[in-house]
């Protein structure tokens, strides 16, 4: 049966859209990999602080123009509707006239008037209102600030504020850089550890099983197996612990990178060639130089920031200078309405006496900035100090780096002999089991070496800004 063209191009449609679904959908299930500067990359991407800090950042600018505006034109307009109950009248009085009840045309005696025979009369004027019962009054306000010394000077603290929330962010994002190269890491030391113990867990299960062999054939004690099968307890004890290390600081590095829990991840960088680039004589020769270390850098515009404080305090001596239009307009205007329809204005306000309030302000300013001066010059002996420090510990790292490295191979020597000793029933289980340990260890040192080693470096980048 054929279907009519309409239906075929629904399920077209419908069959494309269900597949790209279930594309995205297996691309999503698909663990992602990642190498250090990848994650670094992604973390700066998705983590919550470093997007934080993106909008700190744009929130200045907003600032910036917040406090330009102020400076600028600014029209209101305001509508207002009125309504009297009583509008007020302004009356001008009358006038006056003589009535009689004579005969037109009769003539006006002394006795006509004695007799009462002629009237004065008063004629009332209409009176005049001096409002409107209802009216709606419409107001267009342009108003422009002329001179202000305060707003100068807040106009510069919004710039420097830009300038600290940049430098904030960038503190936020090396920060973040050295906190992700830490627990990637981690991760790498423990999954390596985690390798290593499971190798070794290997090798005993297969010592234990030959020696097992050895005890039914009577050429061993039943002390020697149950002495190498408490070593493989502890061993496999160990393991799971490990695991659930690897697994939690797998999370640890999710958080940072911003990922949810759930996705997989697979690093892809060596624990070996992290560690490999590590140059010695190339970081120890780099000259510290305190300008690119980005905590003297914003220690640097808190001062600026205190000065500016001081300067908008010593700005209020100053008078300032606005001017204001206005234009009215009324929708049922009086008969009398003397009100202006257009008015302008200049309004300087000059400050005189405060009390002495405004000369303590700047007195609080002044010392304000002195405390933020001292505190400059201790971040920068401090600086100073940590960098010396970090220095010796990446030196005491590497030296413990390649004396572990070497450690391993030497363990590792006497392990293996050791096995063939015990076989041939020259050596006891205890050796073995001593030889055993000493193997573990130096690889435990060896990856605390390398980490140590790794964590030192990205300290010494971070006070040297090559993060």
């Amino acid at each position: 049966m054929k279907l009519p063209f309409s239906q075929t191009v629904i399920l077209l449609l419908a069959s494309f859209f269900l597949h790209t679904s279930l594309t995205a959908q297996e691309k999503q299930d698909e663990p992602t990999q990642l190498s250090l500067l990848q994650a670094q990359e992604y973390a700066l991407r998705n983590n919550a602080n470093a997007k934080n800090a993106v909008i700190d950042l744009e929130l200045a600018k907003k600032k910036i123009w917040e406090t330009t505006a102020i400076g600028l034109p600014q029209v209101n307009a305001q509508a207002n509707y009125q309504h009297l109950f009583k509008v007020p009248e302004l009356s001008l009085g009358g006038s006056t006239f003589l009535t009689t009840d004579l005969t037109p045309g009769t003539p006006l005696t002394s006795d006509d008037i004695l007799n009462n025979r002629v009237y004065m009369g008063f004629n009332p004027s209409e009176p005049i209102e001096l409002g409107v019962k209802d009216n709606l009054t419409l107001d267009i306000t342009v108003s422009q600030l002329i001179f202000s010394g305060e707003y100068l000077v807040g106009l510069q603290a919004s710039k420097v504020f830009y300038l600290m929330s940049d430098q904030s962010k960038v503190k936020t994002e090396t920060e973040l850089k050295e906190s992700v190269s830490n627990t990637y890491s981690l991760v790498l030391v423990l999954e390596q550890s985690k390798n290593t113990l499971a190798k070794s867990l290997e090798n005993l299960n297969t010592t234990l099983l030959e020696m097992r062999e050895m005890y039914k054939q009577g050429f061993i004690e039943n002390t020697d197996v149950d002495q190498i099968e408490l070593t493989t307890l502890n061993l496999t004890n160990s393991l799971n612990s490990l695991n659930r290390q690897v697994n939690a600081t797998q999370d640890l590095l999710k958080i940072q990178l911003g990922m949810p829990f759930e996705h997989e991840i697979i690093l892809t960088d060596k624990l070996e060639s992290i560690a490999g680039e590590i140059s010695l004589e190339s970081m120890q020769s780099t000259n510290f130089n305190l300008n690119q270390n980005i905590d003297y850098q914003i220690m640097e515009t808190q001062e600026k920031l205190g000065v500016l404080s001081l300067k908008r305090e010593k700005s209020g001596y100053l008078p300032s200078l606005a001017a204001v239009y206005m234009h009215t307009e009324k929708v049922n205007k009086p008969a009398f309405d003397f009100a202006p329809t257009d008015v302008f204005q200049l309004s300087m306000n000059i400050p005189i006496f405060t009390s002495g309030q405004r000369h303590v302000k700047v007195q609080q300013r002044r010392l304000e900035l002195d405390k933020v001066v001292n505190i400059k010059e201790n971040v920068a002996n401090g600086l100073r100090l940590e960098h010396k420090n970090a220095n010796n510990e990446l030196a005491t790292a590497y030296e413990n780096y390649l004396n572990n490295k070497k450690n391993i191979d030497l363990t590792n020597r006497i392990y293996e002999k050791t096995v063939i000793k015990y076989k041939e029933g020259l050596s006891t289980s205890m050796d073995l089991t001593n030889a055993q340990n000493q193997y573990l260890k130096a690889q435990s040192d060896y990856y605390n070496a390398v980490y140590s080693l790794i964590t030192a470096k990205n300290k010494l980048d971070k006070l040297t800004n090559k993060l």
